[in-house]
């Protein structure tokens, strides 16, 4: 596009770029002068304006001072008249203003832009008028622009007029001298003229003519075009050699033929003749045989694959090319036929798909054999779930004809949520990836029976077969099966069930009465009785306490077997805890002659969150064994910190060792069992249920941990158990430490408690202690006692009908002094850290536990006591 607006002429080229710098050289000058000027002019009359500014000021001081504002309005005037200012005022510190002037106006034209440049550079000048430090007013002189922008354009318009006039002259001077000496190239034509007819001297005469320039150029092209010349030979005969060759080595290897324009065949060469099986003479002035039918004539290049036949009418196979020669004109002048004998090869692929069907036929009654002899239904569909073939199982478990089940919707056979009625369930069952995943589906036979089945779906379009196999099974005698042993199974956990809730109530009911026999043989030892008395009274309690802890035994066994057991976490002392059962047990192990000693290694923790609780009753357990099965040596237990786990929590590990009478290996492995000893003789000897060690297994697992034991015959026996826990944090509140406490002054108790056994048990030690003693059977009647009758202390059981312990004492609280400031005791069975911590939050003082021993009742009377008093 460019270069078709360019003149073709070498003098008007030459002109055009002579006229172009010399107009870019004229508007570069007359931007830098007009630019000089304005910027000259702007700086003239800024400097113009400060100086008749300063004087200005000056003259009209006095004026001013004085309040001779006519003088000061005719000098105004003169300054207008006679300067480049066309405004004039002055402002006193009143507001006052005296003017002269009015803007002027361009009296020809000047372009906006201009006026406009000039009044951003001449602002107006402000001058203000003091005298002695003091401030008359302000002198505002403004410029007049619009004489000042005639001015100026007047300047560049006579700029523009110059540069104009040059412009002319000088493409004026450059046209001429352009003709003048490019007139010597016109005659270049006629020259050129007479060298195509072959005048050597008229090339000569042409570049002896030209222009310097022009005759190099002519010297270069004619060398270039004598070595291009000298190149095409060479090509040309090279192009002719390997034409020959190719034709040599075509004419060995592919049959060629030559078609004229009238689709007859003109030439052959030799391999035609011998491939087809007929002489040149027949082949040449025929038509092209093309397959089936003769060659038409095509003006675009054809390929593809023909069958026709030799002379002898054998087959043959072709792969044949066609291309159309054109002429100079672009008409279809021949065709070339190329042909390539394949014969073999159409052989060879015939053979290939005959054994190729045989061996498709063979495969397909082989997998109908195979499919045939499995036991399981198979069945092969489409991707649209149409059945393509179905196995002798499939006719058996469905009981269907063969042929009607092939080509029916595999919904007629499946119906649930695997296979919907447009089957798209079925190939989402596939393409999920739950291909060959085993699922349970509703069958449905020919005569309409559904029963259960289970199948599995395989994609095999993974294998390039666009189809779906499904495994069918009739698990009709499974569901059966499983329903009957769901239906035994929830019979056997209703007699477990019943089994332990008969075993819990029964032991609170038998605790109940024991917890009165042990109070009241715990009384009886306070008597005055004969030795021989005193006996049986010991015998008693200490039968009653075992039955006792049989009772709790058998209790937590119920409650384990029925999952009832919560474990709870809180933080607690692990040393404190084993401190704690080896002093409640080290009277029995001395009584034996035993040494019984409790040791911590430093990797243990201060403070551990677990169920303290359940870690307390399993070490009651082993070293209540340990002590049992020991009759002389010692019984020690050991506590370190094991292995830490992915969780964060940690393992804590505990060691009973007793010096006793072993376990051989055969009694090791059903040591833990339910009901279990090592021996019958170990009933006999030694008592027991049997539950403990069962108990200890099952509270270790809840506890996250483990038990073993390692031991022999004779040589004592080593109890190894973990629990997981978690790093504890100090202990914030803890049960009141309970100890002996001297003598109580009389005291009048209110005892709370709904069961009448446990009154009279806690109104005989309290009485015979010196004490006077009120009953009430729950929460409410509690309150309306203490607030109908003065009380030293009460005796508050925790759990009670109708209102509770705690919330009994909640209210009692709420109560004005010194009703709500009254010492409160918990009477409870459970001595936990969390009972306690629940009883504390209450308002309760102190902790008393069932059954009731005089000494840590009147123990926990104290503290409470003096909790109260400090309270106050």
């Amino acid at each position: 596009m460019f270069l078709q607006v360019f003149p073709q002429s070498l003098g008007s080229r030459l002109f055009l770029l002579y006229a172009s710098v010399l107009l870019m050289a004229l508007g570069i000058g007359l931007f830098l002068f007009y630019r000089y000027h304005l910027y000259q002019r702007l700086d003239d009359v800024q400097v113009t304006a400060a100086v008749l500014t300063e004087v200005m000021a000056r003259t009209i001081q006095e004026s001013v001072i004085i309040g001779d504002y006519d003088t000061v309005k005719r000098m105004l005037e003169t300054v207008v008249s006679q300067t480049p200012f066309d405004r004039a005022a002055f402002i006193d510190l009143s507001g006052a203003t005296i003017a002269v002037g009015v803007e002027g106006q361009t009296r020809g034209y000047v372009p906006s832009w201009l006026t406009a440049l000039l009044a951003e550079r001449l602002y107006d000048v402000n001058r203000v008028i003091a005298a002695g430090g003091q401030d008359y007013g302000v002198l505002r002189l403004s410029f007049d622009v619009a004489a000042a922008a005639e001015e100026l354009w007047a300047l560049t318009k006579a700029a523009l007029e110059l540069a104009l006039a040059s412009l002319v002259v000088g493409l004026t001077v450059v046209r001429v001298l352009l003709m003048r000496w490019l007139t010597n190239l016109s005659g270049l034509k006629s020259l050129e003229e007479r060298i195509r007819v072959g005048e050597l001297d008229a090339q000569a005469q042409l570049t002896q003519d030209a222009p310097l320039e022009i005759r190099q150029a002519i010297e270069m092209v004619n060398r270039t075009a004598a070595s291009l010349r000298n190149q095409f030979g060479q090509r040309i005969d090279a192009l002719m050699d390997a034409l020959v060759q190719h034709k040599n080595a075509l004419d060995q290897t592919a049959i060629v033929s030559e078609i004229d324009a009238q689709g007859r065949i003109s030439v052959v060469n030799d391999l035609y003749c011998d491939t087809v099986g007929i002489e040149r003479e027949r082949a040449v002035g025929h038509a092209l045989p093309n397959g089936d039918a003769l060659f038409v004539p095509s003006d675009e290049i054809w390929r593809g694959d023909i069958r026709t036949a030799r002379g002898d009418g054998s087959p043959l196979w072709l792969s044949r090319t066609v291309v159309p020669i054109y002429d100079s004109a672009r008409t279809i002048e021949k065709w070339i036929c190329i042909d390539v004998d394949i014969s073999a090869q159409k052989l060879a692929e015939e053979e290939l798909r005959a054994t190729y069907r045989e061996s498709q036929e063979l495969a397909r009654r082989h997998l109908k054999a195979i499919l045939d002899a499995v036991g399981e239904g198979v069945v092969i569909a489409d991707q649209s779930g149409i059945i393509l073939d179905v196995n002798r199982a499939t006719v058996e478990i469905f009981a269907a004809d063969r042929d009607a089940l092939i080509g029916a919707p595999l919904s007629d056979l499946v119906i649930s949520r695997a296979v919907g009625a447009d089957q798209r369930p079925l190939l989402t069952t596939t393409e999920s990836g739950a291909s060959g995943r085993s699922q349970e589906e509703i069958g449905r036979r020919g005569d309409g029976d559904e029963f259960p089945i289970e199948l599995a779906l395989g994609d095999l379009s993974v294998v390039g077969v666009p189809q779906v196999i499904g495994i069918i099974r009739d698990i009709s005698d499974r569901k059966k099966f499983e329903e009957y042993l769901r239906n035994a199974k929830e019979m056997a956990e209703a007699g477990s069930r019943a089994k332990s809730e008969f075993l819990t109530t029964i032991s609170h009911e038998i605790r109940t009465p024991m917890n009165g026999v042990l109070g009241m043989l715990t009384l009886l030892e306070y008597e005055e009785l004969a030795l021989e008395q005193r006996d049986k009274v010991s015998v008693a309690r200490q039968s009653a306490e075992a039955l006792l802890r049989i009772l709790d035994d058998v209790l937590d066994f119920s409650k384990l077997e029925a999952g009832r057991i919560e474990v709870g976490a809180e933080n607690c002392d692990p040393e404190a805890i084993c401190e704690s059962v080896t002093q409640v047990l080290r009277t029995k192990a001395t009584e034996k002659g035993l040494a019984l000693t409790c040791r911590m290694l430093p990797s243990v923790p201060s403070s551990i969150v677990t169920d303290p609780a359940r870690l307390r009753q399993i070490l009651f357990n082993l070293v209540g064994n340990a002590i049992k099965f020991t009759t002389s040596g010692h019984v020690a237990v050991r506590a370190r910190r094991a292995a830490d786990l992915p969780d964060g929590r940690f393992l804590m590990e505990f060691e009973v060792e007793d010096t006793g009478i072993g376990i051989t290996p055969e009694a090791g492995r059903t040591l833990f069992q339910r009901f279990t000893q090592a021996d019958n003789s170990i009933t006999r000897r030694f008592g027991g249920t049997g539950l403990g060690l069962a108990i200890s297994k099952d509270l270790c697992e809840l506890l996250g941990g483990t038990i073993r034991v390692e031991s022999a015959p004779g040589q004592g026996a080593v109890f190894t158990f973990t629990i997981a826990c978690r790093p504890g944090e100090s202990v914030e509140r803890a049960a009141p430490v309970v100890e002996e406490a001297g003598p109580l002054p009389p005291l009048r108790v209110l005892v709370v408690d709904d069961n009448e056994v446990n009154r009279n048990v806690a109104a005989a030690m309290l009485t015979r202690d010196g004490h006077s003693v009120a009953f009430a059977t729950n929460g409410i009647e509690a309150i309306n006692e203490v607030m109908k009758h003065p009380f030293d202390l009460v005796l508050m059981d925790v759990q009670m009908p109708e209102m509770d312990g705690l919330t009994a004492t909640r209210h009692i609280r709420e109560l004005p002094p010194p009703q709500g400031v009254l010492p409160v005791v918990a009477f409870t069975a459970h001595a936990s850290t969390s009972t306690w911590e629940t009883c504390a939050e209450a308002g309760m003082d102190a902790l008393a536990t069932k059954p009731v021993r005089p000494k840590l009742l009147f123990a926990a009377m104290a503290a409470a006591l003096k909790k109260a008093r400090d309270r106050s």
